[in-house]
């Protein structure tokens, strides 16, 4: 993989201190912890280890409550992975965590519904979690991950981990930009457990916002091809029918 076709996408956030503001900083040696006990949408108790099930997986932070960008980057990632040459479930796995504490089954469940389909290979090995509260900030400290609450919604960056099977950290993508050959790289990086990381510099920021209010993005497209510009261009008009719906 290459910083070619990468996103750079940078969100005015009104009123967030710059020490507050959502960011990644993977530490060294990065990993989630195996026994890092959540539960699936079904409500079944699950630890990350299953819901990796030995498998490279793709892994996100999503505001399940956001179907404005949370939904247009799982969208675009649910079109990208099957284009990878990867077959679901037997290659990868695809594993979505709630960001909020309050958010139960059903909304994983709805999230996974509106954005994967069902009864695809891919809808049906991926894995859409919710966590506590101490679970959650486990998760994110992990993987140097920081969201910021605002009143009922999340600033969080928009991007996609690459876990090996022990849930190692092995490549950050941004997640309105990464392309099937990116995702197909990182994953295959991620196989190899010898194999360096493959780690973009992201800065993408979801605001979640209320339905029905205008979505404002400043955006900054740093060293993007065509291919970037296809699938950015892809997701925004996602977004535009899921405002008209609204």
């Amino acid at each position: 993989m290459t910083r070619r076709g990468l996103l750079a996408l940078a969100v005015a956030l009104p009123g967030a201190a710059r020490a507050e503001a959502p960011g990644v900083s993977p530490p060294p040696d990065a990993a989630l912890p195996l026994d890092l006990a959540l539960r699936d949408a079904a409500g079944r108790p699950i630890l990350l280890g299953e819901a990796l099930g030995g498998l490279p997986t793709i892994f996100a932070f999503a505001d399940y409550d956001c179907a404005a960008l949370c939904g247009t980057a799982l969208g675009l990632a649910a079109s990208a992975l099957p284009r990878s040459g990867l077959v679901p479930g037997r290659d990868f796995r695809l594993v979505v965590l709630g960001l909020d504490p309050a958010d139960g089954p059903a909304k994983a469940a709805a999230m996974r519904r509106a954005w994967l389909g069902e009864g695809t290979p891919l809808a049906d090995s991926a894995r859409f979690l919710v966590g506590a509260a101490p679970a959650l900030a486990r998760a994110e400290a992990a993987l140097g991950y920081r969201a910021l609450r605002q009143g009922e919604r999340y600033l969080h960056p928009l991007v996609l981990f690459a876990l090996r099977a022990d849930g190692s950290l092995a490549a950050t993508l941004p997640a309105l930009g990464a392309t099937p050959e990116d995702m197909r790289d990182a994953l295959r990086s991620a196989a190899r457990e010898d194999a360096p990381g493959l780690f973009a510099r992201v800065q993408l920021v979801c605001e979640g916002l209320a339905p029905g209010r205008e979505t404002v993005l400043r955006s900054v497209l740093a060293a993007s091809g065509a291919a970037t510009v296809a699938v950015l261009a892809g997701g925004l008009v996602l977004l535009r029918r899921w405002e008209r719906r609204a």
